[in-house]
């Protein structure tokens, strides 16, 4: 875990956008972290983006990407990134700038051809700042989580432990996979171009194995960028869309999914949309539900956090955002009046409730800066690509206590069921467990162990000395009991001595 402020920085940096095809809402949060490391990138329309020659001479010499192919200039193409800084900040701030136009100038993407367009986007970033970091030495990295998003397919390309997913009819569906040095393909990866995992992390190093960046574990010259140590180059998953059940899209860096399941992430947005929450805002208060209200503990909640929400509206049918809303609604009602039906998903409970369960305290969600403002708190630095802004936070809609007596049954916060299977990965028939210290289960469960030994310890002290005292009370009673006897047996001696010579007088 990186350097701990002594309070968090809650402020947030919030944007909302959209068009016909897609609206969003998007928050950032440095939290505990003594630095933002997070960037991100949100694109309603890739190919109106004004020219970057930087970005296009970066490309390879071999003329990849500067054909013209069957794309049009006006098809529309929305791109959204999440870039998880690790090290530093540069790494993501410079992914977050040019990664969408490496993706875009490639041969690939002008030929409609988007998964190869971000795989060769990707490597093409990476080099770009490795040729950068050779005149501006730079040892940070970052995960990056992106989506590229057509009138009828998502593309999205991963490298590292951030997360995108989407709500099917209520259900979360992977459009990414974590990378973990513990995953079976990644170790064997790593292991074949020299390096090695122990305790969980790259060389006993780097938490994922994958990312942009990182270039001391890239350093072997004999081997592509593909079968390095760490690779940058992504797992790309491609989804074609089906507006009769797909809902939104979710893009996260881990300071969320380290709190949230993928489902559960998906519940508590439709909770928000439940009560008309807008976009921006349920990102605001799910970053407030994830924010951890003490650093102490395994760090869980401590990390900076970014979120994006993506609105898949139905531009066949000219959807707006409000007939979305009143969409996803009504499929919520009807999981309400039909609790055991499975055909849409449920919501969570109340965030507050939620935050109880995973921290174990009461805390009214969209009040963080009311909980931690100490009165000399400013700004986070923000990332790029974000309109900066700040919201003190506000009170949750007032139909929230009306929804909470609505809501299904199912769904919630962290369990500790959740929570172990937060940590299950599989990999080629293989199951994985990420084994947390015992301080994290009860961290979970809202205890402190070191506090409660100490206080257990210090009332079996004070009971061990009351029970000394009594003891000694109880001899010293048994003490002046046997003294008072003896005094009784010496007043009886001499009573019968006095009494006999008084006899022996008379006799005289």
């Amino acid at each position: 875990m990186g350097q701990i402020l002594s309070l968090p920085i809650v402020q947030k940096d919030s944007q909302k956008n959209g068009d016909g095809y897609l609206a969003y809402g998007f928050s950032c949060m440095q939290g505990w972290r003594t630095n933002m490391e997070d960037a991100h990138a949100m694109i309603l329309d890739l190919n109106g983006l004004a020219e970057d020659s930087e970005a296009r001479d970066a490309i390879d010499d071999d003329g990849e990407g500067k054909g013209k192919g069957s794309l049009k200039s006006d098809d529309h193409i929305a791109f959204f990134g999440v870039y998880d800084g690790h090290g530093g900040a540069k790494t993501a701030e410079l992914t977050g700038i040019y990664l969408h136009n490496l993706v875009k100038y490639t041969k690939a993407y002008s030929q409609g051809d988007f998964s190869n367009a971000l795989k060769n986007g990707f490597l093409n970033c990476d080099k770009f700042i490795w040729d950068r970091a050779k005149t501006e030495p730079d040892d940070s990295g970052c995960a990056a989580t992106s989506a590229i998003i057509t009138p009828t397919q998502i593309f999205c390309g991963n490298a590292g432990d951030s997360r995108t997913i989407m709500s099917i009819n209520g259900y979360a569906k992977p459009l990414s996979y974590d990378h973990k040095p513990l995953n079976e393909g990644e170790k064997t990866r790593i292991s074949r171009a020299g390096g090695y995992v122990e305790m969980g992390r790259v060389n006993g190093n780097l938490a994922l194995s994958r990312g942009i960046g990182d270039f001391e574990f890239k350093r072997s010259k004999d081997l592509p960028p593909e079968e390095q140590v760490v690779t940058c180059y992504p797992d790309v998953i491609q989804h074609n869309l089906d507006f009769e059940s797909d809902e939104f899209v979710v893009l996260a860096c881990d300071g969320i999914w380290d709190c949230l399941t993928s489902q559960t992430c998906v519940e508590c947005i439709r909770y928000g949309i439940y009560n008309r929450k807008p976009l921006e805002l349920i990102c605001e208060e799910l970053m407030d539900l994830c924010c951890a209200p003490t650093s102490d503990g395994p760090g869980i909640g401590c990390d900076n956090m970014s979120i994006t929400i993506v609105a898949l509206l139905d531009y066949t049918k000219n959807e707006t955002l409000d007939q979305w809303y009143d969409k996803i609604i009504e499929r919520i009602e009807s999981r309400i009046k039909n609790p055991q039906s499975t055909t849409y998903g449920p919501i969570s409970l109340p965030y507050d409730e939620l935050y109880k369960q995973m921290f174990g305290r009461n805390y009214s969600i969209g009040t963080a800066g009311d909980e931690f403002d100490d009165g000399d708190m400013g700004d986070g630095p923000g990332s790029y690509g974000g309109i900066r802004g700040y919201r003190a936070g506000g009170e949750d809609d007032e139909g929230d206590e009306e929804g909470s007596e609505k809501r299904s049954g199912s769904g919630g916060g962290m369990s500790m069921i959740d929570f172990l299977a937060s940590g299950i990965t599989s990999e080629n028939g293989v199951i994985y467990l990420d084994k947390n210290a015992p301080q994290s289960i009860l961290a979970l469960c809202g205890m402190s162990s070191v506090k409660e030994e100490d206080e257990d310890e210090e009332d079996r002290g004070e009971a061990e000395e009351e029970e000394d005292e009594e003891d000694e009370e109880e001899e010293k009673k048994d003490d002046d009991g046997d003294d008072n006897d003896d005094n009784e047996q010496q007043n009886q001696q001499q009573t019968k001595v006095h009494k006999k010579n008084q006899i022996e007088e008379l006799e005289g």
